[in-house]
């Protein structure tokens, strides 16, 4: 049986429990009935001193009459003082038969006994008992136990006056059998006389005792009787050998010293020990029977509990493995056990409802009720399988953020519910999936010989349909889509492959500007080159291990002919794939959230070179490029200023650049970030002014202290004399505002000289100097420095 079920466990502890309020009672009951016993016995024993000491009393005085009638006769003292022996010997025979006494005897002045009425006392011999004789001479009456022949006596002499004492008259009782079965009797406690002397049985008590009579039956409970220590002590006992037979009371019964007289009165202990252990094997007995009756009872209702607790184990493991099926009550079974089962049942029910409840859900799109991601992916795993030709396309809502932020959520969903139910009449023999908030994927079947222009016709049918103006909670919206197609089996074996070329074929479509876009050979390893350099720049960035590299492009000041500023570039040399463009990683950073990671380590990187040529006392303001997923960031300003105060800088020891085309993408976040860096003490510069993104009434609210003129209306300043125009109406619109330029993409004296002459602050390009290391950018301070005042040493020369 093992004892961790819970039938065992029931058993255990119902016969454990059983057994030891049994055992606890049987303890107790014997305990109380043991002292009870004990007490009544040690009673009864007390009682019975006082009945022999009664009695003992009684006998004396019975005596003392009968002697005191003796002796004071007066025929009995004529018969004495005329030595009339046969006459003293007639009244002592008759005298002694009429009070029942075992002995009367005469004894004279010197001792010698003079008759008697047994052979206990003879006539002629001396009375030994000086002491008591003694006293009886004086006048006085003697009263005492003695040892007379073979028997202990009850003894009273009295002194014979006539006047003066002419003899001593002895009247005794003998302390025989016969009385110690009367008193046994009457007090229920045997008796036993013994002399204390040289002669017969061992006591505890060192002394050799002489038994004379007893109401005992035999030697060995004389023994047993005379070797008990006292009073009862305790009946508790299991067994005879472990119980006191008797309980006994020594009492000194003579008061003279010459032969001690002693009576033991003994309670046999046996009899009630006999009913002690027949009380204790009757509740012994009871108590077995209760256990047996417990474990009975204990087997029954642990069957009635287990055997549907098994069933219902057996349930719940088919439940847990997804098998449900009806669950009935057992038969017999008491209220909680139904009531368990009947929560089984409805549990088995809930549970099955709501499985293919979240089955459907885990399948299928909350909002739209089609297919979701994982789902969509087994539906095209079965069609690849299958065989047949499909196309798939990816379909992302352009702009749906702005429609949720303006319209609100009903109208956004409302939204999202007219595109399914638009997009499911186009695939009513394929398949259509929700895959993200604002992206739907469609299998579309296709005949064997499709091409590239049968997917583009019906892309451009699912344009249609989706593009046309819908209602919306009365609100009438216009959606606009960008669509990803691949071609199964001739673009893609695989579904894994279908949904990657598919992503691709889609990212394509919005970073072209394309309404749709069908996926081409070799898009492919492109997208792994650009996960491939994700990866590498993360675990750059990790690192930290020499990959990333600043970079420093001088500016020189147009009117002071000094290098006062520099432009930080950061540059990537990766171990296996060399170096690696920046429009390329960087612009991989700002699509995939990297973006703030990699700003911060360029923003570190610069303050701790400025920091080192401050300490060489080199004074360059370096500028700093962010993007707008930076301006967006709330602890930007507090990140930057920290490592300020820690490297002992200055704000304007910095200038943050942004484009022209970043700024224009969240403009009144841009303008309110821009400030609070401007208010800060930072200086701030517009790069790539002039392609064309914002209006130039915009630029008066801008809170920048610099632009800097593209690259493209510089390369060529000197030749075209559009560019020239260009140029020379920005840098009036900058002197008017009161702003800094910087001419990017110098390359020739010709465009240095005619900025000189147009009034441009700054020129930064491959004439004045290529980008350089850190290590580099101080070396060649110190050799422009020179060639530059050995230029104008010259030119004062020649002047």
């Amino acid at each position: 049986m093992r004892l961790n079920t819970f039938r065992s466990q029931i058993l255990l502890f119902t016969a454990g429990l059983t057994a030891l309020a049994s055992l606890s009672i049987l303890v107790l009951v014997l305990y109380s009935a043991g002292e009870t016993i004990r007490s009544k016995v040690n009673d009864d024993l007390g009682a019975a001193v006082e009945v022999f000491k009664n009695t003992i009393a009684m006998r004396q005085q019975q005596l003392l009459t009968s002697a005191e009638i003796l002796v004071s006769d007066f025929g009995f003292k004529q018969a004495l003082a005329s030595q009339d022996q046969a006459t003293v010997a007639s009244m002592l025979e008759n005298h002694g038969s009429r009070i029942r006494s075992d002995l009367m005897f005469l004894v004279d002045v010197s001792g010698r006994v003079t008759a008697s009425t047994d052979s206990d006392v003879r006539e002629g011999e001396q009375f030994t008992y000086a002491p008591a004789l003694e006293q009886a001479l004086k006048g006085q009456v003697s009263a005492d136990f003695f040892v007379l022949g073979n028997h202990i006596y009850q003894l009273l002499l009295i002194p014979v006056q006539a006047p003066r004492v002419i003899a001593i008259a002895g009247v005794g009782f003998r302390m025989d059998e016969r009385l110690a079965q009367q008193l046994a009797r009457s007090s229920g406690i045997d008796v036993t006389f013994v002399e204390q002397q040289g002669l017969g049985m061992r006591s505890p008590r060192g002394m050799s005792n002489l038994v004379y009579s007893s109401s005992l039956p035999g030697d060995e409970q004389i023994l047993q009787a005379m070797e008990s220590p006292g009073y009862a002590r305790t009946l508790n006992g299991w067994d005879n050998d472990s119980m006191q037979r008797f309980a006994s009371q020594w009492l000194t019964i003579s008061r003279h010293g010459t032969v001690p007289v002693s009576v033991v009165l003994s309670a046999d202990l046996q009899p009630s020990f006999d009913g002690y252990i027949q009380l204790r094997n009757r509740i012994l007995q009871l108590a077995l029977v209760i256990i047996l009756l417990a474990v009975a009872g204990s087997i029954l209702m642990a069957r009635r509990l287990t055997v549907p607790l098994k069933r219902l184990v057996r349930d719940a493991r088919a439940i847990a493995r997804g098998e449900y099926h009806r669950i009935d009550p057992p038969g017999g079974a008491n209220y909680e056990i139904q009531t368990l089962v009947s929560a089984f049942h409805t549990m088995n029910n809930d549970l099955a409802e709501r499985e293919q409840e979240i089955r459907y859900q885990a399948l299928h799109d909350s909002l739209t009720g089609l297919l979701n991601r994982v789902s969509m992916l087994g539906e095209l795993e079965q069609r690849v399988v299958a065989g047949e030709p499909f196309m798939l396309a990816d379909v992302n809502i352009r702009g749906f953020k702005n429609i949720n932020d303006s319209l609100g959520p009903d109208i956004g969903d409302g939204c999202l519910t007219r595109v399914a139910q638009r997009l499911a009449k186009l695939t009513q023999k394929g398949a259509l999936a929700r895959v993200a908030g604002d992206e739907f994927v469609l299998l579309m079947p296709c005949p064997d010989t499709a091409t590239s222009w049968w997917a583009e016709a019906h892309g451009w049918k699912i344009l249609h349909t989706i593009s046309t103006p819908m209602t919306v909670n009365g609100v009438s919206v216009s959606i606009e889509v960008r669509v990803g197609l691949v071609l199964f089996p001739s673009q893609a074996d695989t579904a894994a492959q279908l949904i990657r070329r598919t992503n691709i074929a889609l990212e394509h479509a919005r970073s072209h500007k394309l309404p749709l876009f069908l996926y081409e050979e070799g898009m492919d390893q492109q997208h792994l080159q650009k996960l491939h350099i994700l990866k590498s720049l993360k675990q750059a960035l990790s690192l930290n291990d020499g990959q990333l590299q600043m970079y420093y492009q001088p500016k020189k000041n147009l009117s002071t002919g000094k290098v006062d500023k520099a432009e930080a570039l950061i540059r990537w040399f990766h171990p296996q794939d060399g170096f690696i463009p920046p429009d390329v990683f960087i612009e991989l950073a700002e699509q995939t959230g990297l973006i703030g990671q990699l700003t911060d380590w360029v923003i570190l990187q610069v303050l701790e070179h400025v920091a080192v040529w401050r300490r060489d006392n080199i004074d360059l303001q370096v500028s700093i490029n962010i993007s707008a997923q930076d301006l967006s960031r709330d602890g930007l300003v507090t990140f930057i200023e920290q490592k300020l105060q820690r490297l002992q800088l200055r704000p304007a020891d910095i200038c943050l650049e942004i484009t022209e085309r970043d700024m224009m993408q969240d403009e009144e976040k841009s303008l309110q970030q821009l400030q609070i860096f401007r208010d800060r003490g930072f200086s701030i510069s517009m790069d790539d002014y002039g392609i064309g993104y914002s209006a130039l009434s915009k630029l008066a609210r801008m809170p920048v202290d610099e632009i800097k003129i593209d690259k493209c209306f510089i390369l060529n300043l000197a030749e075209t004399h559009e560019d020239q125009i260009i140029v020379r109406s920005t840098l009036t619109m900058a002197r008017e505002l009161g702003l800094s330029v910087t001419a990017e993409g110098v390359e020739n004296q010709a465009s240095e000289e005619w900025l000189v002459a147009s009034g441009c602050h700054y020129i930064q390009g491959y004439f004045l100097c290529r980008p350089m290391a850190f290590d580099k950018v101080s070396p060649w301070l110190t050799d422009f420095q020179q060639c530059s005042a050995a230029g104008g040493q010259q030119q004062e020369i020649q002047s």
